[in-house]
């Protein structure tokens, strides 16, 4: 008798195991989710749009992730060199604050101050005169 209350504990406390560690994986992919890369390389990353600067020199997106069942993130812009080996677009993300309009014919890249719904306490100040990355930046009002 023993030996079968033993035997039905141990199933037990196996199928327990079974189920935490598929609760746990399950909680690493949630947090993967809002945790994601910021890379052209992301499987959950969408591209809302694009443009290459006229010199073709850097390139700049729109993106925002899709979350599955938690719907999508907020929008994301990123100017980056405009090459195959460059997929780091964490590297030019732009500051929250502020949107990626597009490029001037002089290769400038043109923002627009914005107020992020996210945080609404932070201020964030860049000025026409800024190099980001390399990229003299326009801002407009």
């Amino acid at each position: 008798m023993k030996k079968w209350i033993l035997i039905i504990v141990g199933v037990i406390l196996i199928g327990i195991i079974g189920i935490g560690i598929k609760i746990n994986s399950d909680l690493n992919d949630v947090v993967e989710a809002f945790n994601s890369e910021h890379s052209l390389n992301e499987s959950d990353l969408i591209i809302l749009s694009d443009s290459i600067s006229p010199n073709k020199k850097y390139k700049y997106y729109e993106y925002q992730f899709d979350k599955g069942g938690l719907g999508y993130s907020r929008v994301f812009w990123s100017v980056i060199e405009n090459n195959k080996k460059e997929n780091d677009l964490e590297k030019g993300l732009i500051p929250n604050g502020y949107k990626i309009i597009g490029w001037t014919k002089t290769n400038q890249l043109t923002l627009q101050k914005w107020k992020p719904y996210y945080e609404k306490n932070t201020t964030y100040e860049l000025n026409n005169r800024a190099d980001f990355n390399g990229i003299k930046i326009n801002i407009e009002e």
